[in-house]
């Protein structure tokens, strides 16, 4: 047997070696390529005193944006920096990181924050009262710069807990190819409503877009998407409906204008119907269920219109005014806003407080505006808005600034809107037969509305 070259085994393992280094290496350089980023961004450094961390939620384009904004921040003020903190996923799983990192004492410096869990939040945040005094030459914006609602949406007893930063309402969006399509299958002209409909006038177009197109006994196009009640509240509104007293201590969801209200919201789905069920939209949001037709109308914020610019109904819907009923025409208006953590040190809070400054100047504003995904905080940056293609539908937003309403900002609003929810859902069940009476004396009666609203009493009999 011809024995072997030990020279050549040698260079072989020789080889064989450098190729282990060589992918040992490519391995390492990429897993430092992946990580590294991240763990330069999010792992605990020790910073100086001219670096702050900044924290926010949404999607992709939002993390984009705020990047962008740190960037030019970061080039105004030469030595200041922000470390960006983004929670990838829905909001509620960012507010939920929100409290842990309060409790734990590793809070962002500032973040970002909605209205839903802002009074729970507000003890733990700084007063920034002092940006909006009059007077004070180092900040630009004075109080009448905001919409009275933004300020209104982030004031805790007396005190401003966070700066609104940008916002939306909520109005009727109507797809277009499904008002062509009823007016086919009826044989008749369906004209879109004027901009002072009446809630009866709704009711009367929604049932002119429900069609059974293929007349085999179910609906194939639905006039309207069942809301949340968040999303209801401009029609509760107009009914002459409240959920509490103006200072929040007396829940009042359960007087006739209460009854009204929710007699035309189950209305809506049960009897001569408009909107569906459940059981025949599964697995559909509202988003999907007015892009695909299955559903004509839908209540919806400003957010809503870039996401339909991207899509085959980019020209093919209407914004509509909320209809008025009894008590006019009243909607929905909630804010997002930016707090701040006490105690920073000064030269940590002299960051913060420019960093806030600057979100709230005009270039961002405009910035915020022109995005098309929320409504400005500033009011000069209002025409911003209304800019481009879409103009005139922007400019129906707009316009429902002047009849809008904040949405409740309750001490326990993630409790408060799950019993809600639920009293909403048993109103729609096609099995049981049920009194509107007797759900909303139910909801009145729910632990979690007796404790949020001691003040309040079961009035139905």
């Amino acid at each position: 047997m011809q024995g072997s070259d030990p020279g050549t085994g040698f260079f072989h393992n020789s080889m064989s070696a450098i190729r282990q280094l060589l992918v040992i290496t490519l391995l390492a350089a990429m897993a430092w390529w992946l990580i590294g980023d991240t763990y330069r961004r999010y792992a605990s450094h020790p910073v100086d005193g001219l670096s702050i961390r900044f924290s926010h939620f949404g999607t992709f384009e939002d993390y984009g944006f705020w990047k962008a904004v740190i960037d030019d921040f970061e080039n105004l003020h030469p030595g200041m920096s922000v470390r960006q903190e983004y929670v990838v996923g829905k909001r509620h799983l960012y507010d939920t990181k929100n409290r842990q990192q309060i409790m734990s004492g590793d809070a962002p410096d500032v973040f970002m924050l909605q209205l839903g869990p802002f009074q729970e939040l507000a003890p733990n945040l700084e007063d920034l009262s002092f940006m909006l005094e009059s007077g004070d030459s180092r900040y630009l914006l004075r109080s009448d710069s905001l919409h009275p609602t933004a300020i209104q949406a982030f004031s805790s007893e007396g005190t401003l807990r966070a700066m609104p930063v940008s916002g939306g309402n909520l109005l009727i969006y109507c797809n277009l190819d499904c008002v062509d399509k009823a007016a086919r299958f009826s044989g008749r002209p369906v004209d879109l409503p004027d901009d002072d409909w009446t809630v009866a006038e709704f009711r009367a177009f929604a049932e002119q877009l429900t069609c059974d197109y293929d007349r085999d006994g179910a609906i194939d196009q639905f006039g309207f998407w069942q809301p949340r009640w968040v999303y209801y509240l401009p029609f509760l509104w107009s009914f002459g409906a409240r959920l509490t007293n103006d200072d929040g201590t007396t829940w009042m969801f359960d007087d006739p204008s209460a009854e009204k209200a929710m007699a035309f919201y189950r209305g809506l789905a049960v009897g001569r119907r408009v909107a569906p069920r459940d059981s025949e939209v599964p697995q559909i949001f509202q988003d999907t269920g007015f892009l695909t037709g299955k559903v004509a109308m839908c209540v919806n914020g400003p957010w809503f219109q870039p996401f339909l610019a991207k899509t085959r109904l980019a020209n093919r819907y209407a914004v509509l005014p909320i209809p008025s009923g009894s008590a006019g025409r009243i909607t929905r208006v909630t804010w997002d806003g930016i707090a701040m953590m006490p105690s920073l040190p000064p030269s940590k809070k002299a960051v913060a407080i420019k960093f806030i400054d600057f979100i709230l100047s005009q270039k961002i504003q405009d910035r915020i505006a022109r995005s098309g995904k929320a409504l400005p905080a500033r009011l000069s940056a209002l025409p911003a808005y209304s800019l481009g293609p879409d103009a005139n539908r922007r400019e129906v937003f707009i316009k429902a600034l002047e009849y809008a309403r904040l949405q409740p900002n309750w001490l326990h609003f993630g409790e408060v809107d799950r019993a809600i929810n639920k009293s909403f859902d048993r109103l729609l069940d096609s099995i049981e037969v049920v009194r509107v009476r007797e759900v909303l004396r139910e909801l009145a009666s729910k632990s979690i509305i007796k404790s949020s609203f001691p003040g309040g009493e079961v009035r139905i009999q």
